[in-house]
């Protein structure tokens, strides 16, 4: 379990990764996939449907559940001209996540579509890595930024957090390095299994498996590496008079 707290406005704000069960503090607390039926039971529960492959092997074993072409594009991979860089916590720099979030845009921009929570993911990223709970990575294909992943962690489990990868080089006018970066986004992961096992971890959960039209490709991409389907719970909880009455003034505000 992963626990982050900061204080504002004398409320405490605490984040919660797979609680077991619920805290007992006083604030406003964001549960991400709770589990048990203790948060089931609770207001305002939204199910959250991921993928959790065992990482806990040998680098064969863990490559043992990845589908046929799967396996065959991670291997390939290996042999081109791919390149991967995992920065930890300690290592991850303002100016590297800026970097990030340059990118993140971008690859929503070539999807006509506009990022918006910037800002917000700028202070998540730097409340994770200050609380040595954030990896950064990118996979390099000829040389060039292709790729990059973030994932949130404990002791247990590595989540998938973004991912974002251009759909061809800048420098390929042709788009013939497309198969390419395809194959380089499932080593990058393969890698990151190896990254977070050799750590001590034990768990690589793949950050939601949904079934609507808009993400079922990107569901049968994760499913291709044989991970386990689970069920959790995401949910907020208001505790404490002060964190209603900020509720309540938030919700006054907005009006």
């Amino acid at each position: 379990m992963l626990i982050i707290r900061r204080k504002k406005h004398g409320i405490n704000f605490i984040k919660v990764w797979w609680a077991e069960e619920e805290l007992q503090e006083q604030g406003i607390i964001q549960y991400h996939q709770a589990k048990g039926e203790w948060a089931s039971h609770l207001d305002g529960a939204v199910r959250y449907d991921t993928l959790v492959n065992n990482i806990s092997g040998d680098d064969d074993s863990i490559k043992s559940f990845f589908s046929k072409s799967c396996k065959y594009k991670v291997n390939r991979a290996s042999r081109e001209e791919v390149d991967i860089k995992i920065y930890d916590s300690s290592d991850i720099t303002d100016e590297m996540i800026e970097e990030f979030l340059d990118f993140f845009e971008e690859f929503w921009n070539s999807k006509d579509i506009e990022l918006k929570e910037k800002d917000s993911l700028r202070i998540d990223l730097k409340e994770y890595r200050d609380n040595a709970a954030l990896t950064l990575a990118i996979g390099y294909v000829s040389g060039e930024k292709a790729i990059y992943h973030t994932h949130v962690y404990d002791s247990t489990r590595a989540r998938l957090l973004h991912s974002a990868s251009l759909y061809r080089l800048k420098s390929d006018e042709e788009g013939s390095t497309k198969n390419v970066i395809g194959m380089a986004n499932r080593f990058l992961h393969y890698r990151e299994m190896l990254f977070f096992r050799d750590k001590g971890l034990t768990e690589y959960d793949w950050g939601g498996a949904g079934r609507g039209e808009d993400v079922i490709n990107i569901t049968e991409f994760k499913e291709s590496f044989g991970g386990e389907p689970e069920t959790d719970m995401d949910l907020e909880v208001t505790r404490g008079c002060m964190a209603h009455l900020f509720r309540l003034a938030v919700r006054i505000l907005r009006r």
